[in-house]
């Protein structure tokens, strides 16, 4: 019986220890376990363009689409192709269009997955340059096409008739823009070199020289005469005598040489009474199809003699322009600043010459094809050198 009663007291003291053992190994057994990380990237595969090893991605477009699948255990979140987002379907489907650049494009595409894991693949595609027609060049061709020769004649210290004050000052001004700024080799005759028989040399070796692809361009400033009861022109050199017309230069002789000229271009500028029987009356215009551009080749390639005469049949001034006649000052600034780098005869006239001179004297300047002289559609272009 008391043994009894002590392992029944032994087994009462017992319980709490027993209680907290269990209790314990509960705990234990209800303890979470650590989840494993998320550290592997999207895999990414590129169906279009189609990529092949040792083979280089070229394309005639300006644009390309880029698809393809990118794949992930734990979700693929979002795919850009080159910074772009793609659209992107539930089963990773990807798909971008995107602008290519001529010449080499890197394209980088980057996938990431729901634990912010980024995949990237990278291809390089090739743009073709898109053909483009050259630019007409017009300006070289001009600039190239053979030499340009000015015979420029002044006179002021006539012997037997009236002396005129600015037109050596016009001649020598005008000889040194054409070489300086249009590269023009120039002849000069002045004063006493002038006389009938050194113009007509001169004018004789310089179209002895000239080559189909030269140009020519005469200045002449000094007296001019004409002659309304025979409609003949008259150049009046240094030597020319008012009784008599023994050396005077009759307009037909000018026009024969410039016929007989192989220079393709040829222009007369006069600053006298010139007109008269050697042009005829001529309207140019612009309008028409084709570019500016195409209209200077035009008139370069056809044979032209064109006249640009500082009036008609009326007197024309010897003073008014600074230290020049009026022509001759608003010529001189024309060819000084242009408007444009190559224009032609007519445009200067047209656009800088004829109003500005009408305006300021009672001459109006004239722009005219020259009679019988080979003349053929063409124009004078005159192309600025600096």
């Amino acid at each position: 019986m008391r043994f009894l009663k002590l392992a029944i007291i032994t087994l009462i003291l017992s319980l709490p220890a027993i209680s907290m053992a269990v209790r314990s190994s509960a705990k234990m057994e209800v303890k979470p376990q650590t989840a494993q990380l998320d550290t592997t990237p999207p895999a990414i595969t590129i169906t279009s363009p189609d990529i092949k090893r040792g083979l280089k991605l070229v394309s005639k477009t300006s644009s390309l689409t880029v698809t393809g699948r990118a794949t992930d255990d734990s979700g693929v979140a979002s795919v850009t192709v080159n910074g772009t987002a793609a659209k992107l379907d539930e089963q990773g489907n990807f798909s971008a269009d995107l602008l290519l650049k001529p010449g080499e494009n890197r394209v980088t595409v980057i996938a990431l997955d729901t634990g912010g894991n980024k995949g990237t693949e990278s291809f390089t595609v090739s743009r073709q340059g898109d053909a483009v027609a050259a630019a007409p060049k017009v300006e070289a061709a001009v600039e190239d096409r053979g030499k340009s020769y000015a015979l420029v004649v002044g006179i002021n210290a006539y012997r037997q008739i009236p002396k005129l004050k600015t037109a050596v000052n016009d001649a020598k001004t005008v000889a040194a823009i054409l070489k300086d700024d249009y590269g023009f080799t120039p002849i000069i005759l002045l004063d006493g070199q002038a006389t009938r028989a050194a113009i007509l040399k001169e004018l004789n070796n310089i179209k002895n020289k000239l080559n189909p692809d030269d140009r020519l361009l005469i200045y002449y400033a000094g007296h001019g005469w004409n002659d309304k009861d025979t409609e003949t022109s008259y150049w009046l050199p240094v030597d020319a005598d008012d009784k008599e017309n023994t050396n005077w230069i009759e307009a037909k002789t000018i026009t024969d040489q410039l016929k007989r000229s192989q220079a393709r271009q040829v222009l007369v500028v006069a600053d006298s009474c010139y007109a008269g029987s050697i042009s005829r009356s001529f309207d140019p215009s612009l309008k028409g199809s084709g570019t500016r551009e195409s209209y200077l080749k035009k008139m370069m390639e056809k044979p032209a003699r064109i006249l640009i005469a500082s009036g008609g049949n009326e007197p024309v001034s010897d003073s008014g322009g600074s230290g020049h006649s009026i022509f001759a000052d608003v010529f001189i600034k024309a060819l000084k600043n242009p408007f444009e780098s190559r224009f032609t005869a007519e445009e200067i006239m047209t656009r800088q010459i004829k109003e500005s001179v009408a305006g300021r004297s009672d001459q109006t300047p004239e722009y005219k094809i020259i009679r019988n002289s080979g003349h053929d559609g063409g124009d004078f272009v005159f192309v600025r050198k600096r």
